[in-house]
């Protein structure tokens, strides 16, 4: 059953890929870009920051002769590994039963098919990690030294494609001790699994001391990562904006050298950000948790509607609808079979599926604190979907024993209702919780934007003062050079503090008008509670510069910038400025 599974996932996969003519863009284009140097200059090009294990790959494809399409048979191979990989879990911790309807979800998985043209590292590390966990649960009672081993070495293959990979080693000690080990056997075993993903990685290590005069086996851009998800101008998306906000205000640029200390440099700000305003930071975490765990439709921008991947006017973009409901209500299935297998799973008290639980757990906090995109929950819809196989299992059996056998009715009904009960609370509570997320980042937003202080530019970070924080929503937005400020109907305010010594200093910076003005409005500049400047709203969209000078005693000047006090803003409308090209210069 399971190689029939696999060569159905292979196939489905290979027509979908010859079928569907996916352009490579954005990070997948520049794999193959790395790829290529690779095989032209046999070393890694000086930009490269990431795990170079898919580039490695593609390189190999290239090497040989191969194409754009012969690299595409990476994601079709990784779909069917997976589909195998699901399918053997579930036999080594449910049975026969929930495997093949694992196994056949897996291989008719509609978003994991849409992938497979998507020339990217998330379905090879995907299919790795699932493989591993595989290796585990089949060896772990009966192989005590192989079971390691083999877990351990594919973790670390993963880890060459995605480093996230290598600190999960450490949660087998659950699987090992579940399978009726002691715990000093469970620990000795998960050392060596460390120990030979360790090993796998170790020429990696090498090549990064080789590289730059330190040991370590990750990559040099989980920083810039972090930075990604921790930026409040954009809710924790990618812009081209923090490019240059990062290079401006610190000096490093991303991509370029020394990688390794912009990376750290990216990780202390991303640091900085988060405790600013914890929170906005709540609030960024649920964005990130809906991003990386919602609906499956997202999965589709890549191999389908972003533009240039597909000629316009496609049968995909006419049949959009219908594409993006059939991706959706699989996923929900996939939730509620997950969620169902998983109770099916506590009941019986099978805590060697159980212990398969913290892999995904641990991915699924690690994305959702640093980073998160659709496509990186690839992996953990992998390794959850033994469980839904057991979950359509369970429904399947919980039928059948309210059917036939009255003496199990109860317990069946019970088990059924529980189940009914958790699925109901996640789709019913899920909602709730991303707006209880939505409102504490916008009362809590602020922003950050680049301030030149005594001719040399650094980071300000700028936040409401009025109304205050979380109480309404904020004034403040983020924008691509500088930061906005609304005002309607009420004082709004915003603030941010510059480090200078003792002397006086002219506060300078540009207005300019971005939405309508409310109605008897006027604009205040004030630094250290004295008013710099009181003056009209810009109007016809023609800048104006408000510019002020403040003696100061030392150590934090806060700068404040809103609607004049006393003066209405308006109740018949509101404005939004665009503050821009902020100065402080000595006087």
């Amino acid at each position: 059953m399971g190689l029939l599974l696999t060569a159905l996932a292979l196939a489905v996969r290979l027509v979908w890929v010859l079928v569907v003519p996916t352009r490579p863009v954005g990070d997948f284009a520049m794999y193959l870009e790395s790829a290529r140097y690779l095989c032209e200059h046999h070393s890694l090009d000086p930009a490269f920051i990431y795990m170079p294990g898919y580039v490695f790959l593609a390189a190999g494809v290239y090497a040989f002769g191969g194409g754009l399409l012969a690299v595409k048979m990476i994601g079709v191979a990784a779909g069917a590994l997976a589909t195998a990989a699901v399918y053997g879990t579930a036999r080594a911790v449910f049975g026969r039963g929930a495997a093949a309807v694992a196994g056949l979800l897996c291989a008719l998985w509609p978003a994991g098919i849409a992938v497979s043209s998507v020339t990217g590292t998330d379905l090879p590390a995907a299919a790795l990690l699932g493989l591993a966990v595989w290796l585990l649960a089949r060896g772990a009672g009966r192989r005590p030294l192989g079971a390691p081993i083999a877990f351990g070495l594919v973790m670390g293959l993963a880890a060459w494609v995605r480093a996230v990979a290598l600190p999960l080693v450490s949660l087998a000690v659950l699987h090992f001790r579940a399978r009726g080990t002691r715990w000093v056997h469970a620990v000795t075993r998960t050392v060596a699994a460390c120990f030979f993903a360790f090993l796998i990685l170790l020429p990696w290590g090498v090549r990064n001391h080789l590289r730059y005069g330190e040991f370590f086996l990750t990559d040099s851009h989980g920083g810039h990562t972090a930075l990604v998800g921790a930026n409040p101008d954009t809710d924790g998306r990618y812009s081209r904006s923090l490019n240059r906000l990062f290079a401006e205000g610190t000096g490093y640029a991303l991509f370029e050298e020394p990688h390794r200390q912009s990376d750290r440099v990216a990780y202390a700000l991303a640091k900085q950000w988060t405790a600013f305003s914890p929170r906005y930071a709540l609030g960024l975490l649920a964005a990130k948790a809906d991003r990386l765990l919602g609906v499956e439709r997202s999965l589709l921008y890549w191999p389908l509607y972003r533009m240039s991947v597909l000629p316009p006017g496609n049968w995909f973009d006419v049949h959009r609808a219908g594409v993006e409901r059939v991706v959706d209500d699989s996923y929900y299935l996939f939730i509620a079979a997950i969620v169902a297998g998983i109770v099916a799973a506590a009941a019986r008290r099978n805590w060697p599926a159980l212990t398969l639980l913290p892999l995904p757990a641990a991915l699924t906090v690690v994305y959702t604190v640093f980073f998160a995109e659709a496509r990186y929950h690839l992996a953990v819809v992998v390794l959850l979907l033994p469980f839904a196989g057991e979950g359509l299992a369970f429904a399947g059996r919980t039928l059948r024993d309210l059917v036939r056998h009255p003496t199990a009715r109860r317990r069946a009904a019970l088990e059924a209702l529980i189940a009914a009960a958790v699925v109901s609370a996640i789709f019913i509570g899920w909602p709730h919780l991303m707006s209880a997320g939505d409102r504490l980042r916008e009362n809590n937003r602020w922003a950050v934007c680049v301030c030149e202080v005594a001719g040399a530019k650094r980071l300000c970070d700028v936040r409401a003062v009025e109304p205050t924080p979380g109480a309404a929503p904020s004034p403040v937005r983020g924008v691509w050079d500088g930061f906005g400020l609304v005002l309607s109907g009420q004082r709004a305010a915003a603030a941010f503090d510059v480090e200078l010594p003792p002397g006086k200093f002219r506060i300078s910076m540009t207005a300019e008008q971005v939405a309508g003005p409310p109605t008897h409005s006027a604009i205040e500049l004030a630094a250290g509670g004295t008013t710099l400047e009181q003056t009209s709203w810009p109007i016809n969209a023609t800048p104006i510069t408000l510019s002020g000078a403040v003696v100061h005693a030392g150590g934090k000047l806060r700068v404040e910038l809103g609607a004049a006090r006393g003066i209405s803003t308006g109740a018949d409308g509101g404005g939004t400025l665009w503050i821009s090209s902020i100065r402080v210069e000595p006087e």
